[in-house]
């Protein structure tokens, strides 16, 4: 039987213990990842006696940690997906101020290049003026240029934020993997008692890792706890950590991309990463800064090639043909970088993308593959076919293929291609970088048209014909002018319009105004209205030029058309070209448009990402304080039990106080 003795040191034991642990969870109220301990008391074994079963005391069941598993894994979840959306909206945060800024977007340079044209137009002899125009041009170029920098080393920033978190992560699986162990180790020593203080290491640890990457925690019957990311890839099993590392993108080496790694090989998972700051880096560079990269490069493209084409279609204050405003587009070291071949090719070959269409570019990349030395497929990065699908085979060399979207892929000789061989085509990506501008002197700035109208003096109606405008000046190649405009400081040939009676008229060569050669006869003509003509080239027969011709001609009466020479005060190309700010050059969109469509879609999407990235906080602030309302330490609640803990020590002592008092008082009986 019990003694008295026994009952009450059993309570001073339990009682001691419950005291230490209500002091340990008091003094750990405030270590991120504890978890509140309570100590397990049940009743000792009953001892039978003759009147009936007597209690022993109080025995300590065990001492264990208050968690709810459901909200833990919740809170890992809600951590991962927090931090992937904060991530984004702090960096589309970065790219929306860039973009909207007076003092880096480009919409201010483009105002002030176009007005300052528009006060060109009033004296386009003015030196000072053309002046003004080419610094415009230049601080125009060194604004693309400069938020394309900007972009890169946002993007290069991502690559150094990649290389630290997954270091950060693989260091994180190996702690991991060794408390994995030592839990074990642990459980198995004392008799299936849980080791509290690693097992909330452990959760913790698993929360900081959902912190940079979103990962599936399965726990194991062996108390261990496995981790997997991406698309099921195990990064700790068991005591075994694998390690996660980035390396140069197979696609684009200037982009790192995440690679796991386990038993002395590795792969790719870039695409399967989710959650976390890494998950969100990742999406964002895809999302939002490549289509900002792609949509800012389009824009300058546009810019450059209708700026160039125009600026060449007019003659300057020599009188001759103006040359690229802007550097071309279409440089050797430009089409090269439109195309990257993947590090797995096995030809030899190195393409080049042209631009033959800027106002036709998309924003998005594309992707080459090669399903035998000559069969190609040109896709969408994504894998998707275009509409129509674009394939075809390889031919004699140099060649041009795959013509898609305002580009086409050109081969040069010397190529070889292996089946399986990929190239990542970026048409637009490094667009905004390659903006400079070409002319040096504002005497080259082409403000006059190289045609001049005119009626003939002794005409007797009423009719007339307007300057004219011109349609092309170059061939499609872009670097032949066309036959018409051959020959700097001569129309060829000029042009004579000859009415034939009131409503019908001749179209002549004037190169011998003796005897000027029929072109097109019996044109007819709407007396009183606007008659358009267009003048194609006698030799490609591609339009040129073109007039009005208007009023009310009478027979004999004569319009001619001739170089304009001497035609330095003619501002008709100035007029042209500050046209352009308005023209619709980018798919229904002009310069000015396309800028502020891309500034309110980056702006627009900052927008949400920021509540996205609030409402995500609030779960998780929700969800942190579920795990508090039963994991947390409440200080109140713990001073409560210290005192109940003290008072039942107390009479646990008391308990041996009065058996000692009896154990005297019946020594003394006898004595």
């Amino acid at each position: 039987m019990a003694s008295l003795i026994s009952i009450g040191v059993t309570g001073l034991t339990a009682n001691q213990l419950a005291l230490g642990t209500t002091g340990n969870n008091i003094t750990n109220a405030s270590v991120a990842g504890y978890s509140r301990q309570r100590v397990n008391l049940v009743t000792g074994p009953e001892q039978s006696s003759g009147v009936g079963f007597i209690g022993s005391g109080v025995q300590v069941d065990s001492v264990r940690r208050i968690v709810e598993q459901f909200v833990i894994k919740q809170l890992q979840q809600n951590t991962a997906a927090f931090h992937d959306v904060d991530a984004q909206s702090t960096q589309a945060g970065l790219i929306d101020s860039l973009l909207a800024d007076q003092n880096t977007g480009v919409s201010p340079s483009l105002q002030t290049l176009f007005a300052d044209l528009q006060q060109a137009t009033q004296d386009p002899t003015s030196i000072p003026e053309r002046q003004v125009v080419l610094n415009d041009a230049s601080s125009l170029a060194q604004r693309f240029d400069a938020l394309y920098s900007q972009l890169q080393d946002q993007s290069s920033n991502i690559n150094q934020q990649l290389d630290s978190l997954t270091a950060q992560v693989s260091s994180m699986a190996q702690a991991i993997a060794t408390l994995n162990r030592d839990i074990s180790d642990a459980t198995g020593s004392n008799v299936g008692a849980e080791p509290n203080a690693l097992l909330d290491k452990r959760d913790e640890l698993i929360r900081q890792v959902s912190e940079l990457i979103g990962v599936s925690a399965v726990p194991q019957s062996n108390g261990m706890i496995s981790l997997f990311v991406g698309n099921g890839q195990p990064l700790v099993v068991g005591t075994q950590a694998n390690t996660l590392s980035t390396a140069n993108s197979l696609n684009d080496p200037t982009r790192r991309e995440v690679v796991f790694s386990a038993g002395g090989g590795s792969q790719p998972i870039t695409q399967f990463v989710t959650g976390g700051t890494i998950g969100g880096l990742l999406k964002f560079r895809q999302n939002t800064l490549d289509t900002t990269l792609n949509t800012l490069g389009q824009i300058a493209l546009n810019v450059a090639d209708a700026m160039n084409q125009q600026q060449r279609m007019g003659l300057d204050l020599n009188g001759n043909f103006g040359g690229n405003l802007f550097t071309d587009i279409n440089t050797a070291s430009s089409m090269q970088t439109r195309a990257l071949a993947t590090n797995t090719n096995t030809g030899s070959a190195q393409l080049q993308v042209f631009i033959d269409n800027a106002s036709a570019l998309t924003t998005g990349d594309y992707r080459l593959n090669f399903t035998s030395a000559t069969a190609y497929q040109l896709v969408n990065a994504n894998g998707s076919a275009l509409t129509p699908p674009v394939t075809g085979a390889i031919g004699a060399l140099p060649a041009t293929i795959a013509t898609a979207d305002g580009f086409q892929i050109r081969v040069p000789t010397g190529s070889t291609f292996a089946a399986g061989d990929s190239f990542i085509i970026q048409p637009t990506r490094q667009g905004a970088s390659a903006l400079n501008v070409a002319l040096q002197k504002p005497e080259e700035l082409a403000f006059a048209q190289p045609i001049r109208t005119s009626a003939n003096l002794s005409n007797r109606g009423g009719g007339g014909i307007s300057a004219g405008s011109m349609i092309a000046a170059y061939q499609a190649n872009g670097t032949t002018r066309e036959p018409t405009f051959a020959t700097n400081g001569a129309l060829t040939p000029p042009i004579l319009i000859r009415f034939t009676s009131a409503t019908t008229f001749d179209i002549l060569d004037n190169t011998n105004p003796a005897a000027p050669v029929a072109i097109t006869t019996g044109v007819a003509f709407t007396p009183g209205q606007n008659n358009t003509v267009t003048i194609n080239d006698t030799v490609t027969g591609d339009p040129v030029y073109k007039f009005d011709v208007y009023g009310n001609p009478a027979t004999g009466d004569q319009f001619n058309v001739n170089y304009n020479t001497n035609g330095s005060s003619d501002n008709r190309n100035a007029l042209a070209l500050t046209a352009l700010q308005q023209t619709k050059t980018i798919g229904n969109a002009s310069f000015d448009d396309a800028y502020g469509q891309l500034v309110a879609t980056v702006g627009s999407n900052a927008a949400q990402l920021k509540i996205n990235s609030d409402a995500a906080d609030s779960v998780l602030t929700q969800t942190q304080a579920s795990r508090d309302a039963v994991s947390g330490v409440n200080l109140d609640e713990e001073a409560a039990n210290l005192i109940k803990y003290q008072q039942a020590y107390n009479a646990s002592a008391q308990i041996i106080t009065v058996a000692r008092s009896l154990f005297d008082t019946l020594l003394a009986a006898f004595r």
